[in-house]
Parts: C-alpha cells; sequence; structure tokens
C-alpha cells in the first residue's frame, strides 16, 4: 500500500471512520468509505472491489470478499503490523471489556504509558502515532476482528468462549477458528493466558508456541491464578503469593473473579506490583451495562446487565448475589440454545422469577417449563412491553432482594442497542 493506491474502506461504523482520518491525514489522498447503507449515495461493495486495498470492519463478513484482488487488510490488523510497544490482546465470549479495563487500569496505577482500544475503548488508530517502544496497548478483540488476523499479541487472554455470533459465523468451530488467531502467530517469548475451568482451554492450548498460564475458581494450580479459601494466589513452579482477598473485589458475582484472576495473571507476569494490582481490585466497581447497580428502592437493588445477550451471562448474573432475584429476560433471536440456560434458573434456589419481552420469550417460556423442576420452581411472566417488565419485578420484589436486567438476547427487536437498553431501564426505575 503505497501514498498513490486506491484504497476502500468497507463500512461507514466508528472504526471505518477512525480509518479514514488516520489514513487522509497519512497523506493516502484516494480513499473512499463504502457502506451498502448509503443506498448508492458513495456507492455498493461491488464498487469497492475495483480499489487497490481494502479495509474491511468487523462487521462485513470476509467470505464477501473472496473473488477480491488486491490486498485486504483491516484497522487491527494494520495497527498490529505497526504498533511500538507491547499488545496485550483479550478476547473470548464474554468479559472482554470488563478484563481489558481491569489490566489497563492496573498499568497505569503502576505508572506504565498505557492504552485501551478496541470496542472498549478509542479505536487503536487513533492513538497508533503516540505509541513508544515502552508503551502498553490493552486490546478488547472480537472474534470479527481476529478472523484474518495475522500478527498475534505478545500478550494473548482468551476467556470463557462457548459459542456466539452464530448468525454470523457459519458455525461454533469457525466461531472457535477465529478466536485462535489472537495465539496462532505468538513466539516462545509471548503469553497465554487461558480459563483452566472451560473446556475451550485445551483446544487453544494446542496453538501456543509460548508460555501458558491458567486461572481458575475450582482448581488449585501450580502455575497461575486461582482462589484458596478467601484468598486469591498467582502462583509460579517456585512460589506462590497472595494478591488479594475475594471478599474485598469491588465486582460483583463470580463470574467477575474469573476477569480479575485473569487480569492478575497478565500483570503478575509483566511485573506489575502487588499494591498497584490490589488498589484496582478493590476499587474498579465495573462498567456500564455490566451488573451496574441503578437504584435501591424500598430495600431492592436493581441492577442494569443490558450487556448480557448470551444465556451463559445471564446465568452468571443469576449467580452474582446472594439473594433472591427477578430477572428481566429476552429480545431479539441470535439463534442461541435456551435449554441449559432454562435448566441452570430452574434448578438456582435464588431465581424468585422471571420476566419475558420480545421475540425470544415464547422460546424461553418454553424452555422454561420443559426444565421445571419440584425443589425451586421459577415464576414466569409475559409483558408486552419493557416498561411493564421493570413494574412487574418492581411489584413482586420484596425487601433484600434483586432485580437484574440480564436479557441474554440481543436488543434490535425494541433497542438500536444494548445501551439503549440499558438508558431505558434507568430511566424506568429511575421512575419508579
Amino acid at each position: 500500500m503505497n501514498k498513490d493506491s486506491h484504497i476502500g474502506i468497507l463500512g461507514n461504523g466508528v472504526e471505518g471512520q477512525a480509518v479514514e482520518k488516520y489514513l487522509l491525514a497519512h497523506g493516502y489522498s484516494n480513499v473512499k468509505i463504502f457502506d451498502e447503507k448509503f443506498e448508492g449515495e458513495e456507492g455498493s461493495f461491488e464498487e469497492a472491489k475495483k480499489c487497490d486495498v481494502l479495509f474491511r470492519s468487523p462487521g462485513v463478513k470476509v467470505d464477501r470478499f473472496q473473488d477480491f484482488e488486491g490486498k485486504m487488510t483491516s484497522a487491527t490488523k494494520f495497527f498490529m503490523e505497526h504498533a511500538k510497544g507491547k499488545v496485550i490482546g483479550v478476547t473470548g465470549t464474554k468479559g472482554k471489556g470488563t478484563t481489558s479495563s481491569l489490566i489497563f487500569e492496573m498499568l497505569k496505577e503502576d505508572g506504565r504509558d498505557a492504552h485501551l482500544g478496541g470496542n472498549i475503548g478509542t479505536p487503536p488508530l487513533e492513538f497508533l502515532d503516540d505509541l513508544k517502544d515502552g508503551s502498553w496497548t490493552v486490546l478488547e478483540m472480537s472474534s470479527f476482528q481476529l478472523q484474518d488476523l495475522e500478527v498475534s499479541p505478545h500478550v494473548a487472554v482468551v476467556l470463557m468462549t462457548t459459542s456466539e455470533h452464530l448468525d454470523y459465523h457459519a458455525d461454533k468451530a469457525e466461531y472457535w477458528d477465529a478466536k485462535k488467531n489472537i495465539v496462532r502467530g505468538q513466539g516462545a517469548e509471548d503469553l497465554l493466558v487461558l480459563n483452566a475451568d472451560y473446556d475451550y482451554a485445551e483446544e487453544f492450548k494446542k496453538e501456543a508456541k509460548g508460555h501458558v498460564m491458567e486461572v481458575s475458581r475450582s482448581k488449585e494450580l501450580k502455575e497461575g491464578v486461582h482462589t484458596e479459601g478467601p484468598v486469591i494466589l498467582y502462583c509460579t513452579p517456585n512460589t506462590c503469593e497472595m494478591v488479594g482477598m475475594a471478599k474485598k473485589v469491588a465486582l460483583p458475582g463470580p463470574h467477575n473473579l474469573e476477569n480479575v484472576m485473569a487480569a492478575v495473571a497478565v500483570c503478575r507476569w509483566i511485573d506489575v506490583p502487588i499494591p498497584a494490582i490490589q488498589k484496582v481490585l478493590y476499587s474498579f466497581a465495573g462498567l456500564p451495562h455490566r451488573l451496574e447497580l441503578v437504584r435501591e428502592k424500598d430495600g431492592v437493588k436493581f441492577y442494569n446487565d443490558s450487556f448480557s445477550t448470551t444465556p451463559e451471562t445471564c446465568i452468571a448474573a443469576a449467580h452474582a448475589f446472594d439473594g433472591g432475584t427477578h430477572l428481566i429476560c429476552g429480545g431479539s433471536e441470535k439463534n442461541s440454545d435456551y435449554s441449559e440456560w432454562a435448566k441452570d434458573l430452574q434448578n438456582n434456589e435464588k431465581v424468585v422469577s422471571v420476566v419475558l419481552i420480545g421475540v425470544t420469550a415464547d422460546q424461553m417460556e418454553e424452555e422454561l417449563k420443559k426444565a421445571e423442576p419440584q425443589e425451586f420452581p421459577v415464576k414466569i411472566y409475559r409483558c408486552e412491553t419493557f416498561e411493564e417488565a421493570v413494574k412487574q419485578c418492581a411489584e413482586v420484589a420484596k425487601e433484600g432482594e434483586y432485580v437484574i436486567l440480564s436479557p441474554a438476547a440481543a436488543s434490535f427487536d425494541m433497542f438500536k442497542n444494548y445501551k439503549e437498553r440499558g438508558e431505558a431501564f434507568r430511566e424506568v426505575v429511575g421512575g419508579l
């Protein structure tokens, strides 16, 4: 790619606009954005195939341009090929944003030149020119961004990986294959962090060429991060050290402890001191729309977990607190399987009721009824509108209980995105 190349950008989203801004600022004058939403205003993807170079945005499928004869790249690929310093990449079905933020905050607390990029932060091309040899970049990396990646980060974190985006990927195998690019390009001096409590770990270990470190909530590890009673331990083959107390961690829920342990594994590996790590663990309370406390009213706490778009993350939310829990679930279709979700909720003595809304409500109700146990049957309510669902929960929840918006589905039947859904929840709860 040179300054005279005819460069096309596929998609006019945040990442596409960041690519255009970067290229124009660096003397690439023949740049054009192609987006099918323009309806001919800027041209279609077929016209884009006439370019010398194409930058693919995350939502554009790779196989749509199999017959493209020029160079195909992306903002993530370009960044990885040109970034100075060290890159820490974080992926997984859920938890990427929280774990990325934890690592970033720990690096900053240690006084390092740290940058946070990807879906959770600034588009990385916006700070590419600011990086130095001693810089650290933390990148939240989705399967869309990893699918055609050839240069892997120096430190790769792979959190719980199940099945996600099957409306985009052909199947679970393709989804996992895309994720594996985070480690395939690593060298002998690089680090891969995995969660030993999930089956995916063995599959990803096979790709590792460098050091592998694991975390676990249920196993004692000779090397990695695990809990022993109330204590979080970081262990190497020669020694174990106490990093912190699990009960003091500001993030709620056992699933967040997994994110914490992954961040600890990375930061101790790169010699961030324990006091800096502890300060973040005990103060960082989470990101918006991820088990975010919105309000307490009449002894009932209302939590916004709108970012929960899969059955697995809703299960995690249902286990987050020691008290009666009322869930608001449902949304647009992502081809998710709700059978295990239903079994877990029906066998969780803390789940009192589930209020169902949206396109997936019928499927969810059917699975919940199939899974109904004798001991802890969950009360099922159906509501037509989002506001009705929140008010229904507020009506039945008792003092000391929890109301959690944790949809286990996408938002597009009622809202523009999960953020708008979360804002709506805040507004309704605020007006109770």
